[in-house]
């Protein structure tokens, strides 16, 4: 069997942790409000937040270009279509009223977070394009 071209073969690991950043966005949302002994606890926004950054740790060593990015992306385009788009029957998954507001606004902020300190703090990895 003959070996990938390596320019190919980090395309599709690029994809795959695309494909890991909407899954992780879709786990984030579903378990936003999750509650712990009835106490609200952010345990989805620190999980996801965690996840994302190892997502972009991990495209960063397979490209400098602006697509070592696309699973946080992906991650934030599941978060806002499927928590902020209302369904069939008018219905949103992420809410902003009452006490669900500081758990939405906790799950944007802790979900972008540590992977948005690894770029600004220029901590990432080198690809070896």
């Amino acid at each position: 069997m003959a070996a990938l071209d390596p320019h190919v073969r980090n395309r599709l690991l690029l994809a795959l942790l695309t494909f890991d950043g909407f899954v992780v966005g879709l786990l984030s949302v579903a378990f936003a409000y999750q509650r712990f002994g009835g106490v609200a606890l952010p345990v989805a926004a620190l999980i996801g937040g965690l996840l994302n950054a190892v997502l972009l740790w991990l495209a960063a060593g397979y490209t400098s270009a602006p697509w070592r990015y696309a699973p946080l992306g992906a991650w934030g385009l599941v978060v806002v279509i499927a928590g902020g788009v209302p369904g069939p029957g008018g219905d949103v998954i992420l809410s902003t009223s009452g006490n669900y507001l500081v758990q939405t606004l906790l799950l944007l902020v802790l979900g972008v977070g540590p992977a948005a300190v690894l770029g600004w703090t220029h901590r990432l990895p080198e690809a070896d394009d």
